[in-house]
């Protein structure tokens, strides 16, 4: 890039917690670097137009701010601290490296080392810092729930409904069985559906009907609630619920994209009370494929509510005969055929090459205090499966009901992952004696027989979430793109509107196909202004929303493992090495299920060099080499909770007392 060549242009700041940042264009995909002293003018996430021009070193481009066009950060939570006689709040948000001011006029009744809610007055320059007010004091940093309460603060999430909202109750109870959302519907309250959710879930979207068909395939009926019933286009709800874009989960508490009296009662499938859904009903074959389905609206009953351990505990056993004389025996027998339906499914997964996944997930106990009592790993049975094949089959109806029709709608896409990306998974898998080949364009089917050869390894988790790595982040978008892990054409999410909003917008659609027209007077299943530049702007939002609510849980659970670790410290402990990083090694501890870092520095007297291709730091001096499934003896060092970092140090021999090294050998 010449001088000449030098040009403006606008995009968004990415901060980082180590002081630079980068510049994203809004047109483009390079993202250029903003240096420490750039920094200084602004905060993450500001929209602001700089030049880019070429610098005094060779290959690198110089980005100046020349213009701040809107200030992200209007309100931050931090922590209250007092230093050299000035009252300042440390942002919780990392990648805001500046400190705001507080006069002692502006400090509300907060005390020094409180959580508190600060109002920005004056934004920074290169020569002055930001200023404030407190307008909100959380509490104390160490008191029970405070980690929720911080995270809605630092991610922007959206949790309390407005008193409009919440007055609305009453009237949507007593109209809930108008004859308006009755019309056009059909009764299959005497069908034995039933609902299977985890154990803490309140808000019931999906029911299930399974029976066997006389070719030896299955009639499938997924009922969901019908949201779009209750929640028209435009009004305060609905407004409300796309600000939100999906229901947050937390540890210990739920954010609803909806008010309660609708995700946890007017619309949830409840057992034994009449609900309004709209019904995905197909028809599967022995081969699991779906032959043919339709789209309608009705009414049903839940004969029941089960949880997965309880569903599992039925059906584990495939064996009908003891329930013969069980009064829920239809019941019984409608969850035996989901059974068998699932494995047609998942075959037909297989067939096609969707993939399939199979690490352990946590779940993490608290006690009466809000603390982290013990974190349990828990694998997934049939149950979950069952329930997740049911729901991608209606999920594939619904897209291809909606291209069929040539309506705009939100699809779920997935692509495949990136030539770099696939390289240096092939590369690394080459060192561990795995030949994964490709030809041409990747598929699908490649990694699906990949994960097949890894599974019987004793080193299958590391591998997987290596897998896992390597793929593309799931989105939203008006672009019927495919999902590459699932194998499908077409994808869509209509399978949770209680929770996630382009499945209500989803609905809206299908109902507008299924009549041809708006279904009330209010239009509320039109979607207004249809147009490939409205569906991108929802696609993204909703994108956004999801991303949010991630961070924002993997926040909490960060700081309540961090607490959990806090009383811990100058223990030993056994892990195994999950990554490795130019900078150190993460440790996953045994049992504990938490992870760490061993920074660099803690390696040795001597130069470890980063080896990207086969996941390692080698020693030049010695040659001494940590990678990937290394276990390890360490010590727990430091716990930084306003960093959500653990540090640990590497134990050896003479440090510790024993024979062993400090890499124990593999189990074979």
């Amino acid at each position: 890039m010449s001088k000449d060549s030098a040009k403006r242009i606008r995009g968004v700041v990415l901060g980082h917690s180590d002081g630079y940042g980068f510049l994203r264009p809004e047109i483009g995909k390079e993202d250029f670097y903003l240096p420490p002293t750039e920094m200084l003018k602004v905060m993450h996430g500001d929209h602001v137009i700089a030049r880019v021009h070429p610098g005094r070193e060779k290959q690198r481009i110089e980005t100046v701010i020349l213009e701040v066009v809107e200030r992200a950060q209007k309100e931050l939570v931090g922590r209250l601290v007092f230093e050299n006689g000035v009252h300042l709040v440390i942002p919780e948000e990392k990648r805001i490296i500046h400190d705001i001011v507080v006069s002692k006029n502006n400090l509300q009744a907060a005390k020094v080392g409180q959580v508190v809610v600060v109002s920005l007055s004056d934004q920074p320059t290169k020569v002055t810092p930001p200023i404030g007010k407190i307008i909100e004091v959380i509490g104390d940093s160490d008191q029970p729930g405070i980690e929720t309460d911080i995270a809605l603060r630092k991610y922007k999430i959206p949790h309390d409904f407005s008193e409009e909202i919440l007055q609305k109750k009453d009237s949507y109870i007593a109209a809930q069985n108008s004859e308006e959302r009755s019309k056009n519907r059909i009764d299959l309250t005497e069908i034995s559906f039933f609902t299977v959710d985890g154990s803490d879930a309140k808000d019931f979207d999906d029911a299930i009907y399974v029976e066997d068909d006389k070719k030896g395939g299955w009639r499938v009926l997924v009922a969901i609630a019908d949201v779009s019933s209750f929640v028209s286009t435009g009004d305060l709800i609905d407004q409300e619920a796309s600000l939100r874009g999906t229901s947050v989960y937390f540890p210990r508490s739920v954010i609803p994209m909806l008010p309660e009296f609708l995700s946890n009662n007017l619309c949830s499938l409840v057992p034994n009370v009449n609900r309004l859904v709209l019904i995905c009903d197909m028809l599967v074959n022995s081969e699991g494929e779906i032959s043919a389905y339709q789209f309608y609206e009705a009414t049903i009953q839940s004969r029941a509510r089960f949880t997965y351990e309880d569903f599992w505990e039925i059906i584990k056993n495939e064996d009908t005969d003891k329930f013969k004389n069980s009064q829920s025996y239809s019941l019984i027998l409608s969850m035996f055929s989901a059974n068998n339906l699932f494995k047609a499914l998942h075959k037909y997964r297989k067939k096609r090459g969707g993939l399939d996944f199979d690490t352990v997930e946590t779940s993490i106990q608290l006690n009466k205090d809000g603390r982290i009592q013990k974190i349990i790993p828990v694998r997934r049975t049939n149950a979950h499966k069952i329930i997740e094949e049911c729901m991608i089959a209606a999920n594939t109806c619904a897209a291809h009901f909606i291209c069929e029709n040539k309506k705009n709608a939100l699809f779920r896409i997935h692509e495949e992952p990136d030539e770099e990306k696939l390289e240096n998974l092939k590369l690394y898998l080459k060192t561990q004696g795995i030949s994964f080949e490709v030809n041409g364009n990747i598929s699908s089917k490649e990694f699906s027989s990949l994960l097949d050869q890894i599974k019987a390894r004793s080193d299958s988790e590391v591998l997987q979430n290596l897998v896992l790595r390597t793929m593309k982040q799931a989105c939203y978008s008006p672009r019927n793109e495919g999902h590459f892990a699932l194998a499908l054409d077409k994808y869509t999410h209509f399978t949770s509107p209680i929770r996630r909003y382009p499945d209500l917008l989803v609905h809206r659609v299908i109902k507008e196909i299924l009549y041809n027209k708006s279904v009330s007077a209010q239009g509320n299943y039109k979607i207004q202004n249809e147009s490939t530049n409205e569906w991108e702007a929802l696609g993204e939002q909703a994108s956004y929303a999801e991303r949010r609510a991630e961070e924002a849980t993997r926040d909490v659970i960060a700081l309540l493992k961090c607490q959990y670790m806090q009383e811990r410290i100058g223990e030993q402990m056994r892990g195994v090495i999950t990554n490795v990083v130019p900078f150190g090694l993460f440790v996953t501890l045994d049992n504990l299920y938490v992870e760490g870092l061993i920074h660099i520095s803690e390696l040795g007297q001597e130069f470890f060099q980063y080896i990207p291709n086969s996941h390692e730091l080698r020693g030049e001096r010695t040659g001494k080499r940590f990678k990937l499934y290394d276990r390890v003896l360490i010590q727990l060092m430091r716990v930084d909770i306003p960093n959500r970092k653990i540090q640990f140090a590497l134990l050896h021999p003479r440090e510790h007392g024993v024979r062993k090294s400090a890499i124990l050998k593999k189990k074979k």
